[in-house]
C-alpha cells in the first residue's frame, strides 16, 4: 500500500510539474527587440535620411489577420546613417510566448539632406506591413528574441517638385 501511495504521489507531482512547464512555456511571456538595419546607402540625391516612426506591431502566426496584433514599442526616430551595416535597437516589449509572422510600423514623417540643406519628404504608403522571413520569429517563455528589419528607403524628386521618401523593408530573425 505503502508503494502505491508513492507512486501515486510521484505521478501527480510529475504531472503537476509537466502541466507547469507546458503552461509555461505555451503561455508564458518572452521579450522581442526589434533592431533596425540599413544597407550600404542607395538613397538617390540624399546623403542623410531621418525618419519618424509609430507603433511597432507584431502579428501572432496563429490569428486571423486583423486580430492578434501586439504593440511592441509606441514610437520613435532614428537617423539611417547610425545603422549603415550595424544593427541598432528601435523597440523592446513583451509579448506572449509563440511565433510571429508580420511586423508592422508607419513611417510618420521624414528629412532628407540633399546637399547639405534638410528638406521634409513626403512619405510614399508609410505603412510598413513586413512578412518576417524564414517562418517567422518564435518568442520562448522567459527568452529575448531579436528581430532585425532590413529598411532600404529610396529618395526621389528634387529641390523644386518636392522629395518624397518612398520606404521599403524586409524582417528576418536575429
Amino acid at each position: 500500500m505503502r508503494i502505491w501511495k508513492g507512486v501515486l504521489t510521484g505521478i501527480l507531482a510529475a504531472s503537476i510539474i509537466m502541466s507547469s512547464l507546458f503552461i509555461y512555456v505555451g503561455y508564458g511571456s518572452g521579450t522581442l527587440i526589434v533592431e533596425m538595419i540599413d544597407p550600404p546607402k542607395d538613397w538617390g540625391p540624399a546623403s542623410q535620411v531621418y525618419i519618424n516612426y509609430s507603433a511597432i506591431m507584431v502579428h501572432r502566426a496563429d490569428a486571423a489577420n486583423e486580430s492578434g496584433w501586439y504593440t511592441v514599442d509606441t514610437a520613435g526616430s532614428i537617423n539611417l546613417t547610425s545603422v549603415l551595416n550595424v544593427s541598432k535597437a528601435i523597440g523592446e516589449g513583451p509579448l506572449q510566448a509563440g511565433k510571429y509572422n508580420v511586423i508592422r510600423f508607419n513611417v510618420t514623417g521624414a528629412i532628407v539632406t540633399v546637399d547639405g540643406v534638410n528638406y521634409t519628404a513626403t512619405v510614399a504608403s508609410g505603412k510598413l506591413n513586413i512578412p518576417i522571413i524564414k517562418g517567422g520569429i518564435q518568442v520562448d517563455a522567459g527568452q529575448t528574441a531579436y528581430l532585425i528589419v532590413d529598411i532600404t528607403p529610396r529618395v526621389t524628386g528634387s529641390e523644386d517638385q518636392g522629395f518624397k521618401l518612398v520606404p521599403a523593408a524586409r524582417a528576418m530573425p536575429g
